[in-house]
């Protein structure tokens, strides 16, 4: 068996970076007005990409997730908070774990169709947006003993659509494998 399967994408500095080149960006703007416009507008859009934008699409920018040799580990953005501090300090990123005792059952969503491991062969899933606003639905869902966990898939699809398919398959029949 492969030691891991790797989908999605680590988490980096890329969030913090952006931000500020952008609220540079609009800070010289502002400075054509005067100096206080300058740092209100730096101010105001550093705050909305670090707090509004970023914690939004952190799952489907940095949606790390792997298959491992007793279960699935995933980045935790389960609260707001997880997404800030995801965002500050990425090399502290924490994960949850699922062992494959905790999964009941799982199934593939794209778009508004769901599959399961036996039409795994007729998803033909969607071109994805290169802006991460804009991707169509393309999850795991994992059903466990009392919730259930959206794993992103559309990431690789966007970046890697060939070999996409072929490690979700294997994904999947490790999963039916350990849980049945």
């Amino acid at each position: 068996m492969i030691d891991t399967i790797e989908f999605g994408k680590r988490i980096n500095h890329r969030p913090i970076i952006v931000s500020f080149l952008v609220s540079f960006l609009a800070g010289g703007l502002g400075l054509i007005a005067n100096i206080k416009v300058s740092i209100l507008s730096f101010l105001l859009v550093l705050f909305l990409l670090l707090c509004i934008y970023f914690p939004i699409l952190l799952p489907k920018l940095f949606g790390h997730w792997q298959l491992e040799k007793h279960g699935i580990s995933y980045y935790k953005m389960t609260t707001y908070r997880d997404k800030l501090k995801m965002i500050f300090f990425p090399d502290q990123a924490e994960f949850q774990f699922i062992s494959f005792s905790q999964i009941k059952n799982f199934q593939v969503h794209e778009e508004n169709q769901q599959y399961s491991v036996t039409d795994i062969l007729t998803i033909k899933p969607a071109k994805q947006s290169i802006f991460p606003e804009f991707r169509k639905p393309f999850f795991l869902e994992l059903k466990l003993n009392q919730a259930s966990a959206d794993l992103d898939l559309s990431f690789d699809q966007l970046h890697d659509p060939q070999h996409t398919m072929y490690r979700l398959a294997n994904v999947l029949q490790i999963l039916s494998n350990k849980i049945n």
